[in-house]
């Protein structure tokens, strides 16, 4: 079965690049990815903190080049995934497929070029912001919700030409409905959840969204983020669990479609994850869980990871035309 994470913050995490995934109080390392049997992970190039590198632009190309860096270290485990096929031939291989993302299109600077430069070091998936606004968009925090800019218009129009998947996972309402209008591809959240299990995240997707998602052919994948999963109004001791991301993907699928649902961890970027989906080496507890609930093994062979694949190919193939 494939399993594909499509948001884990593991580069941001590194301490030391040259040690590569191999600390193993983390979400992700390399043993913990064999033990899961994870077939592909997407690793985001975070950039929303410039006072740590100087500059949004910095911070993103620090990165990536940390990206690269675990590619060198671990090249007999790791594959670089530019189009599905790559995940494919890595499993082929006994390999583990790695995507590279950017969280924050702060990294952009308000410059069109560096999209060019980013696609061209690899970069297949690109999230629009972070928690904070940018040149490109609002934010879900945003108390004025702007939407996309002229510039921000432009940014979607040129990742639909290169093939780059639109990530709205930190984006605003009238963002997410902007971009859905504009954009060739259907809609993607790479790591978000259900606004209506959890009224007061305005980080989550409204069951409207998720329709129109579905009816688009996006994409969403589940965060296991606690508070995405449980909301407020819960104690503060109260555990979410992987019965709590369960829940999350059945009403997606509901309102979304089972075809348009799959995993998107946020591993290493949280603080608080579900019992029973502690580190990737998980990642199988969920399709047994869903099984167990009397899902089709197909349905659950797409959330695990191939729904994902069809997406990406979808965008590819629009780009192409």
């Amino acid at each position: 079965m494939l399993i594909v994470d499509t948001h884990n913050d593991a580069l941001l995490e590194l301490r030391d690049p040259r040690s590569g995934l191999t600390d193993e109080t983390h979400h992700i390392s390399i043993e913990k990815l064999r033990c899961g049997g994870v077939s592909m992970m997407t690793f985001a190039a975070f950039s929303s903190q410039p006072e740590r590198y100087g500059s949004m632009l910095h911070m993103g190309a620090k990165g990536v080049d940390d990206f690269y860096a675990l590619l060198d270290l671990h090249q007999d485990t790791l594959l670089q995934a530019l189009c599905p096929q790559d995940v494919y031939r890595a499993q082929s291989a006994g390999r583990i497929a790695a995507m590279l993302s950017v969280e924050g299109g702060d990294v952009l600077e308000g410059d069109l070029h560096i999209l060019h430069l980013w696609h061209r070091l690899g970069l297949r998936m690109f999230g629009l912001c972070w928690s904070r606004s940018n040149e490109i968009c609002a934010c879900c925090l945003e108390q004025k919700d702007f939407g996309l800019t002229d510039f921000g218009r432009e940014v979607v129009l040129e990742c639909d030409r290169l093939g780059i998947i639109i990530d709205l996972s930190h984006a605003s309402d009238n963002t997410f409905w902007q971009t859905a209008e504009l954009s060739a591809h259907g809609p993607c959240a790479s790591h978000s959840c259900a606004r209506a299990l959890c009224p007061d995240q305005p980080r989550n997707l409204t069951d409207e969204m998720l329709t129109d998602l579905g009816c688009r052919g996006g994409y969403v994948g589940v965060n296991f983020c606690h508070n995405f999963l449980v909301g407020g109004g819960y104690p503060d001791d109260h555990l979410a669990t992987i019965e709590d991301v369960v829940r999350h993907i059945e009403h997606m699928a509901e309102f979304a479609g089972v075809q348009s649902v799959g995993l998107g961890s946020d591993f290493d970027g949280i603080s608080r994850v579900p019992v029973g989906l502690e580190d990737c080496s998980q990642f199988p507890a969920i399709a047994d869980a869903l099984l167990r609930r009397g899902w089709k093994e197909a349905d659950v062979r797409g959330v695990m990871g191939e729904n994902f694949l069809r997406y990406w190919s979808s965008v590819l193939h629009k780009a192409a035309r």
